[in-house]
């Protein structure tokens, strides 16, 4: 039997169901299998398949996505089409000191600045050393670092921290917020599934239950197209 956990106290059994979900027309897209032990990540490579093939891939402006999936190909080649990528960024919390978020990057002259006013050079990837120096009587150092005295803060820049930037200025605003917010039908049509099939799996192996994803998506995709049309007629 595979194990996931989405916590330290929950746990779960099986397979993970990922879906591309329409916000416009709720109409399910994409859908993708991995098993329950397998990071949440990979389920994106089945994704991105499935809407290769999808006649509205071109027509895709915005892409509301999970964080699991934020590094994978999908969001790369969504990017490159011109798409819009919007997520939560990666928690920057540094317990009481100055966490990443609290220095100033500036990506066009790839420099860092910490909040007393230091500056060093950045890398994607990299890891910034402050000058050691300049940290030691530095008035806000108790505020920034535990580091030994002959020793500045470090700061580890992600590979991806320029979208992580952009990610952690959405959360700041108020319509950065509520755009974010759109994600939550996702949640919705994934429970409608989970409603529909169960709590168990039907099958044996990934492909089984690929079928099994696919057809009640379908199901989910007619009850839409039916309540549509009701709509349209009675209005």
């Amino acid at each position: 039997m595979r194990h996931g956990r989405k916590s330290k106290t929950k746990r779960f059994n099986g397979y993970k169901q990922h879906i591309a979900n329409d916000l416009d027309t709720e109409l399910i897209l994409a859908c993708s299998i991995t098993p329950a032990n397998r990071p949440e990540g990979e389920g994106a490579a089945g994704l991105k398949e499935d809407l290769s093939r999808s006649p509205r891939r071109a027509d895709i402006g915005e892409v509301y996505v999970d964080r699991a999936y934020v590094d994978s190909k999908l969001i790369e080649s969504a990017e490159e089409n011109g798409a819009t990528v919007l997520c939560k960024p990666r928690n920057a919390t540094n317990g009481s000191l100055f966490s990443k978020s609290d220095f100033k990057m500036n990506f066009r002259l790839l420099t860092i600045t910490c909040p007393a006013g230091q500056t060093q050079k950045l890398t994607s990837g990299g890891l910034v050393q402050f000058n050691a120096a300049t940290c030691g009587p530095c008035p806000l150092r108790a505020r920034c670092t535990k580091a030994a005295n002959d020793a500045g803060r470090t700061v580890k820049i992600a590979d991806d921290e320029q979208r992580q930037q952009r990610f952690r200025r959405l959360v700041q605003t108020a319509s950065g917020r509520d755009a974010l917010r759109k994600r939550v039908h996702v949640e919705h049509r994934l429970a409608h599934l989970a409603a529909k099939q169960g709590p168990r799996a039907r099958y044996r192996g990934a492909r089984r239950n690929l079928f099994d994803l696919r057809r009640y998506a379908a199901f989910l995709n007619l009850e839409v197209i039916e309540r549509r049309g009701r709509t349209a007629m009675a209005a």
